[in-house]
């Protein structure tokens, strides 16, 4: 079926994804936090723009959409492999993977409802979400392990295969062309752009995704020294550490690929558990001890995760969907920015315990804050008050 393509494509790609995040992490930290903190900022700028990828998603064939980027990617960590670039030359070509990262994206979440029935979007999305969650499990395990043993170099070599591997599989798929859209690309990008800020599961999600990242993502930055630092661990345990994160969310979507979780039940206890494991993390003493709470914090990413995506694309019409998605994956990133952009200061003042304090507590803060929205957006949406898919659009699966 197609998509069990689009699954195993996924696997190959985040996979070496995270390896080469760890290896780029890794890379820049020799320079300083603030290096650190520039590179995760540089790959997720791009993603201001994700309302035109989205426009982008919702005009092509989002198979050749898909391949065309898997490609590049790969052509950009073959050059951090060969060059093995000064830190200007890693912003640079960090700032091209996120270009490409970011026209995948809405185009990678908009086909689901074309290659599988409305009523197993949630279980599809969880498997999504265990392709994406072994990135997170494995990669960094895998990618600490590589710097170690054979360097940066080898990381990114391998994370170059995986990319042009994916791009081959994704080959497989039928054409996802949707319907014709009238107007040009930036007239689409406007109206996505207005359906997300007029209709309320839209708006909602957005909102929340930019509070509660705006603090989660500073653990990105925190962790690593928090780890090698206070922790004094080496970097295979930095990624060990990575990947229990990565092993929650990964357990938390495959127990939901075989289960039924009302959406809004799965954001707000996702969010939950996230604040609970990043708030034990700041006290804990031990590498260990500060994997399983990493663990927990995972599960709650990964239950949450899984909540968003289905709930756009229940609530969204089939063209519009790759804007809606665009809008989201921008509101995540600009988060994500603002975390990396203070969190150097952060680590700084009060050390990566404190931030991660910072970060706990400004998710629960943030929770308190979108639980009226999605309240609201749950509420409009049983009484039909808000768009339902269109799903004309689905195409066959490929023969064997």
């Amino acid at each position: 079926m197609a998509f069990r393509i689009l699954w195993w494509s996924r696997v190959v790609s985040f996979v070496g994804d995270g390896i080469g995040r760890t290896a780029l992490v890794l890379y820049a930290a020799s320079h300083g936090a603030a290096a650190v903190s520039l590179v995760l900022l540089v790959v997720a700028v791009p993603r201001f723009l994700g309302p035109v990828a989205g426009a982008l998603a919702d005009r092509l064939d989002q198979r050749r959409l898909m391949a065309v980027c898997e490609t590049g990617q790969a052509a950009v960590f073959a050059v951090l492999a060969i060059a093995m670039p000064s830190l200007p030359g890693l912003v640079a070509l960090a700032a091209v993977s996120g270009s490409l990262a970011t026209a995948f994206t809405p185009a990678g979440r908009s086909v689901v409802p074309v290659l599988v029935p409305e009523a197993d979007l949630g279980r599809a999305n969880a498997l999504l979400g265990t392709a994406f969650n072994i990135q997170v499990a494995v990669g960094p395990t895998l990618g600490g392990l590589a710097v170690e043993l054979g360097g940066a170099r080898v990381a990114f070599a391998v994370n170059a295969v995986t990319f042009l591997v994916s791009a081959v599989i994704l080959t497989r798929l039928p054409a996802l062309r949707t319907a014709r859209i009238p107007g040009g690309l930036w007239s689409e990008t406007l109206a996505g752009l207005r359906f997300v800020a007029t209709t309320p599961g839209p708006r909602a999600l957005v909102l929340a995704l930019f509070l509660v990242v705006s603090f989660a993502a500073m653990d990105n930055v925190a962790l690593v020294f928090l780890v090698s630092g206070e922790l004094h661990g080496s970097a295979a345990e930095f990624g060990l550490t990575q990947a229990a994160f990565g092993v929650g969310m990964l357990a938390a979507s495959g127990l939901l690929a075989i289960g039924r979780v009302p959406v809004v039940a799965m954001l707000v206890g996702g969010l939950l558990l996230t604040v609970s494991g990043t708030v034990a993390t700041a006290f804990l003493p031990t590498i260990l001890a500060v994997g399983i709470a990493q663990l927990f914090a995972g599960a709650g990413n990964g239950i949450e995760n899984v909540g968003s995506d289905t709930l756009v694309q229940r609530l969204t019409p089939r063209p519009m969907l790759g804007r809606a998605f665009g809008a989201v994956a921008t509101a995540a990133q600009l988060g994500s920015a603002v975390a990396y952009a203070v969190a150097a200061p952060l680590i700084g003042a009060l050390g990566p315990r404190g931030t991660f304090l910072v970060s706990g507590v400004g998710c629960a803060l943030a929770i308190l804050v979108v639980m009226p929205a999605l309240r609201t957006a749950s509420r409009a949406n049983a009484l039909g008050g808000l768009p339902s898919p269109d799903t004309e659009c689905r195409v066959p699966s490929p023969p064997a």
